[in-house]
């Protein structure tokens, strides 16, 4: 099987819901991988002719070429149905029969928020971008976004700064990432996170790979928060995706004068839940831990301890407990989500 989904990403006109297809019809994989056009018709409910050419483009493509390169690059190929390929896209009604990973998946990662929208992001998108994506990754959540210029980019690098990880879904292949500016973005994702592709190593940005992409990254997220949009924006896309899966959809408020502000507008209208916060986040997602009276893990404990009665910042409690000032602020933004802290003015947290 692997094989024969490795020829299925290499030939765009095998697509992904026809290889779902395949797969539920207990389709050959050797067949496939030789272009039978006999199998491709009886399994994918092709046309002699449709059949043929696609054969001829499977019996065509080079796995053997794409795995040296993969190899080389150090790039993981993850068949469907195999060891790592992440179980919330085996259930896709079109599944990548590919993924090309850079970096690693992670267990953590299934606690993951999509933070996304406008290319054209405004000064207010990407401060509000900025600081719930550092927040929601202090407090082990992983960001997921498209490395597009914007919001996602902001999102990413957040999320790095912050000291957790985020994963990135190209519209592109990994060796020829797009855009080309956020080169270094990129290797610090791969470094510290994870990188995927469904196409082709080399694949070009085409304009219909960005659409595509979307579904993966709705279904890598338990939520799909999107910071700032106009109507037309590709994030109200990944939006859908995130609907049709049942999953939680959430939008930052904005200026109701700005173009980018509209489709977020549009979606709270429709029923997505208004984040000013990360707590919201949280709260949209039902992760709203107990209450004052709940046993705390130690480390929340004894932050919570050395606020005082006056309460202390991030750095301030860092060095009261002697814990790098990275994990305090992890800390406190957790504390803040459960309700047992709150944060003022100049980034000092207080019990309430």
């Amino acid at each position: 099987m692997a094989e024969a989904a490795l020829r299925a990403a290499l030939v765009p006109a095998l697509t992904p819901r026809r290889w779902r297809r395949f797969v539920d019809r207990g389709g050959d994989p050797v067949a496939l991988a030789r272009g039978d056009a006999g199998e491709l018709m009886r399994s994918l409910g092709l046309r002699a002719d449709e059949a043929r050419m696609l054969g001829r483009d499977l019996a065509r493509a080079e796995p053997e070429r794409e795995l040296s390169a993969a190899d080389a690059a150090g790039v993981r190929v993850i068949p469907w149905g195999a060891a790592g390929y992440p179980a919330p896209l085996r259930h896709l009604a079109d599944p990548p029969p590919v993924l090309f990973l850079r970096g690693a998946l992670l267990p953590c990662d299934a606690r993951a928020v999509a933070v996304i929208g406008s290319r054209r992001a405004t000064p207010y998108g990407l401060r509000v971008a900025r600081a719930l994506a550092g927040d929601l990754s202090r407090a082990g959540v992983t960001v997921i976004a498209g490395l597009a210029r914007g919001i996602d980019a902001v999102a990413h690098g957040a999320a790095l700064c912050a000291g957790g990880r985020t994963i990135a879904v190209l519209g592109s292949g990994l060796l020829n990432p797009y855009p080309p500016e956020h080169l270094g973005l990129l290797e610090e994702i791969t470094a510290k996170g994870a990188v995927l592709s469904e196409f082709p190593l080399r694949a070009a940005p085409l304009r219909r790979h960005f659409p595509q992409r979307n579904r993966i990254i709705a279904a890598l997220s338990l939520g799909t928060l999107v910071v700032e949009a106009s109507p037309t924006s590709g994030a109200l896309g990944t939006v859908r995706h995130a609907l049709d899966l049942g999953r939680a959809v959430m939008a930052v408020p904005g200026p109701v004068d700005e173009e980018g502000s509209l489709g977020t507008l549009r979606l709270l209208q429709e029923g997505a839940a208004a984040v000013g916060a990360a707590h919201d986040v949280f709260a949209a997602l039902g992760w709203c831990a107990a209450g004052p009276s709940a046993t705390l893990p130690d480390g929340e404990r004894e932050v919570l301890e050395a606020l005082g009665p006056d309460g202390a910042t991030p750095a301030e409690a860092a060095a009261t407990l002697g814990i790098p000032e990275e994990v305090a602020a992890g800390h406190l933004v957790t504390l803040e989500i459960r309700g047992l802290v709150s944060r003022e003015e100049g980034g000092r947290y207080v019990i309430p």
